[in-house]
C-alpha cells in the first residue's frame, strides 16, 4: 500500500512552506494565497493523494465541523428526513465550511447513550443533537453541555433546560382523540411509546384529556412499546383483543407502531377500520402507499428541522447565545384507516 503524502512532503516538492500549504487547502484561508499559487499546489496535492489531517486541524482551530447526532432507532424514517433537513439548512451559510454529521443509534438504551456521547466528545464534535433524548438521559446530556452546545430535537426531556426544536405533541394526540370522537367512537386506546420519553406522554396526555372533556371511555390499560417499532406493534394487538369492552379505535404513537398492529391483524384475519380504526404519527411514506392508507398526524419536518439548524449554528458560533426553544404544531391528515 503506498504511504501518504505528508504536508511537509508536499511542501518540499512545490518548494513552498507549510503555511502557505495549509493556507491554500483551507476554506477560509485560502484567499491569502496568490490564485496560481492556489492552484498548483490544489492541482498538485490532489494528484498526489493528499488529504489534510482533519484532527490536526480541529486541535489547532478549536473546531472540528462535524455534529454528533443521536438517533433512538435508524428504522425510523422521521428521524431520517429531520436529520437530512437540518443539515440542508445548515449548509445554507455560504463562504462557511460544511458540517459532516456522525450519526449515531442508541435503542433507548441509556448505557448506549453515554457511550455514543463520550465517543462524540473525544472526537471533538462541534455540537450535539440528540433526536433521542429520555429522561434517563438527562444527566449525562446535562454534563455534555458543559462542552459542547446540546441541542434536542423531536424528543423533549420534562423538567431538563436545554435549547430545543419540537412538535406539539400533546396538540397531536388531542387531534386524534378529537378526530375519534367527531367519528362517533365510544371506547378507544393507545398504544403508548417508551415511557421515559416525554414525546410519548405527551402524545398520551394530550388524547387523554380530549376523551375526558367529551365522554370517550379510553381503557385504563395501559399499552406501552419497549420501543416505537413495528414489532412492538405487532404484540399490542393481543392486549387490545384481550380488554373488555373492546375498543373501536387505536391511537398509535407513530406510525411503525400502527403498521405493526395493521400487520398483526391481517394474521388475525381482522380488518381496518372495520374491526379497528387506527391513527398514526408522523406521516411517513409507508402511511401513504398501504393498501388502506393510514391516517395520521404530519409531523412539521421541516419546521423542527430549520430550528434545530439554527440553534446548532448559533450556540456554535456563540456559546452564550440565548437561544429560543420552539414548539411547532402538527396537523392531522385523514385517510381510510380511521
Amino acid at each position: 500500500m503506498m504511504a501518504r503524502l505528508n504536508m511537509r512532503e508536499l511542501a518540499l516538492k512545490l518548494g513552498v512552506d507549510r503555511a502557505t500549504i495549509s493556507r491554500a487547502l483551507s476554506s477560509d484561508k485560502a484567499h491569502l494565497v496568490a490564485p496560481a499559487t492556489r492552484e498548483r499546489i490544489r492541482q498538485e496535492a490532489f494528484a498526489a493523494g493528499y488529504r489534510p489531517d482533519l484532527t490536526a486541524a480541529a486541535l489547532r482551530r478549536g473546531r472540528s465541523n462535524t455534529i454528533g447526532i443521536l438517533v433512538s432507532d435508524l428504522g425510523n424514517e422521521t428521524f431520517i428526513e429531520v436529520i437530512r433537513t437540518i443539515f440542508r439548512y445548515l449548509d445554507k451559510r455560504p463562504g462557511e465550511a460544511s458540517l459532516t454529521p456522525l450519526i449515531a443509534e442508541t435503542l433507548d438504551q441509556p448505557d448506549a447513550t453515554r457511550r455514543l456521547i463520550d465517543t462524540f466528545l473525544s472526537r471533538r464534535v462541534d455540537a450535539i443533537i440528540s433526536l433521542a433524548s429520555t429522561e434517563a438521559d438527562t444527566p449525562i446530556l446535562q454534563q455534555a453541555a458543559r462542552e459542547v452546545p446540546v441541542v434536542l430535537a423531536i424528543r423533549s426531556i420534562a423538567g431538563a433546560v436545554f435549547p430545543s426544536s419540537l412538535c406539539d405533541d400533546r396538540a397531536g394526540g388531542a387531534m386524534v382523540a378529537t378526530h375519534f370522537a367527531e367519528r362517533g367512537h365510544k371506547v378507544v386506546c393507545q398504544v403508548q411509546g417508551p415511557p421515559l420519553s416525554a414525546t410519548f406522554k405527551n402524545r398520551a396526555l394530550g388524547f387523554s384529556e380530549v376523551c375526558a372533556a367529551r365522554s370517550i371511555v379510553e381503557m385504563p390499560q395501559r399499552i406501552f412499546a419497549e420501543n416505537a417499532t413495528s414489532a412492538a406493534g405487532k404484540r399490542a394487538l393481543d392486549a387490545m383483543l384481550g380488554m373488555s369492552p373492546r375498543p373501536t379505535a387505536v391511537f398509535a404513537h407513530n406510525d411503525a407502531l400502527a403498521l405493526g398492529v395493521i400487520e398483526a391483524m391481517r394474521h388475525r384475519g381482522l380488518r381496518y377500520p372495520e374491526d379497528l380504526a387506527i391513527v398514526g404519527f408522523n406521516n411517513t411514506h409507508l402511511s401513504r402507499v398501504l393498501a388502506v392508507p393510514l391516517s395520521t398526524v404530519d409531523y412539521p419536518v421541516e419546521d423542527v428541522s430549520r430550528h434545530a439548524g439554527e440553534l446548532v449554528r448559533n450556540l456554535i458560533d456563540n456559546p452564550s447565545y440565548r437561544f429560543e426553544s420552539r414548539l411547532f404544531v402538527p396537523s392531522l391528515i385523514v385517510r381510510a384507516s380511521s
